[in-house]
């Protein structure tokens, strides 16, 4: 016997008809068809005032929906899609707000998207690491790598770059042929030239860093630590400790992807400086609260400083300088035992900026040549001062 299709019309229209069929009473005919009583009369009121059509589906979308976002900004959404392929929701959402929109949920943008057919669903993540560590101000830490690329005729390049922890502002990018010694310091002085010293810079066990687990010093660790600046090495086989900058380097390889690649090494620091005024000035960064690392970075207007914030520090007469003793040096020739004969031009070949002014602002540090095992620097930031407790000599940021 050929089965006879049944619309969900003509169904409910044989259940309100079957007790007066049957013979059997509502409730019966309910706990038979297993549906409510409530939706019998339901659908009973429906067919006396409307007939058949009554017991058609109805679309169960509400009457208003006050939280669905206007037509014309999912229009602006759907174009900023389009027009910037690598952004997601949380990088849309980011720059509606800044061009002055009311910006609806992450959430919210990403079913805008869904929607529209402009992103597939992605497989579930990795958890996110519970355990970070950042720090509280900048140029307490930076962080130094290299990466290798390629130039268009598929010629190995590398780029040597640094990253401040706090603000993620890319301090220096210089392109080279390999990750030599000469590659590093140069990136590191191009940083220090523009945005004075760190307190600590942080590495991986890259030759080009350090030779600790061979047995040796490289020149790089000399150079830093002569600097008085200390030297952190992560341990082997763990990129997490620099997983900032390991961050950086893919967003970096995205964009030299759509704007490159480069001819050759000339055509490559090019790119390279485009791409630190974008990173820097331009980009938001879900890290930092969707600022920019320049907002980060730059340190807001404070009052003017105290006589206490511009007071002397106390310098023993003579100290020994330099990682293995060496030389005795006082107050009128530390500059000189730390940079070299020229200043800090015979360190990094370059003349100092006006920001190694001696001149007094309110941005006096105190910066030490050597710091003595087991001594502590101590950070005011509220002062915006850099004292380093035992001898120092003086500069101030301008």
């Amino acid at each position: 016997m050929a089965l006879r299709v049944v619309t969900m019309t003509e169904l409910r229209l044989e259940v309100l008809l079957e007790p007066e069929r049957t013979g059997e009473s509502v409730a019966e005919v309910c706990r038979r068809r297993e549906i409510s009583r409530q939706s019998y009369y339901r659908f009973k009121r429906r067919y006396e005032a409307e007939g058949a059509e009554g017991l058609e589906a109805r679309s169960r979308r509400p009457l208003s929906s006050p939280g669905q976002i206007d037509a014309r900004l999912e229009v602006e959404i759907c174009r900023m899609r389009k027009d910037h392929q690598r952004w997601g929701a949380r990088r849309i959402r980011t720059e509606l707000r800044r061009a002055g929109h009311d910006p609806p949920a992450v959430s919210t943008v990403h079913q805008v998207l869904r929607r529209n057919h402009l992103v597939a669903d992605q497989p579930r993540k990795r958890p996110k690491a519970l355990k970070r560590f950042e720090r509280e101000v900048p140029n307490d830490l930076w962080q130094i790598d290299a990466t290798r690329t390629h130039l268009h005729d598929g010629t190995e390049a590398w780029i040597v770059d640094a990253l401040d922890d706090h603000a993620r502002y890319l301090l220096a990018a210089r392109a080279c042929e390999g990750p030599t010694e000469e590659a590093a310091w140069q990136a590191f002085c191009q940083a220090t030239t523009r945005h004075g010293l760190p307190r600590q810079l942080i590495s991986d066990n890259g030759l080009c860093f350090t030779g600790r687990l061979h047995g040796f010093e490289v020149a790089f660790e000399r150079k830093v630590r002569s600097l008085g600046v200390a030297l952190i090495n992560s341990r082997p086989d763990h990129p997490e400790t620099l997983g900032k900058l390991e961050r950086f380097h893919k967003t970096l390889k995205e964009w030299l992807a759509d704007e490159g690649p480069a001819k050759d090494l000339d055509h490559l620091q090019e790119l390279l400086d485009r791409f630190r005024t974008h990173y820097n000035e331009d980009r938001p960064h879900q890290g930092i609260g969707d600022l920019t690392p320049a907002e980060r970075y730059r340190p807001g207007p404070t009052s003017p400083p105290t006589s206490e914030d511009l007071e002397e520090p106390s310098i023993p007469a003579e100290r020994s300088f330099g990682p293995y003793g060496g030389t005795e040096w006082s107050p009128t020739t530390a500059a000189t035992s730390a940079w070299g004969s020229d200043g800090p031009a015979s360190k990094c070949g370059s003349s100092p900026p006006e920001s190694w002014s001696t001149s007094t602002t309110s941005k006096n540090f105190w910066s030490s040549p050597k710091r003595e095992r087991g001594s502590v620097p101590r950070l005011a930031v509220s002062r915006r001062v850099l004292d380093l407790a035992k001898g120092a000599s003086r500069f101030a940021l301008t």
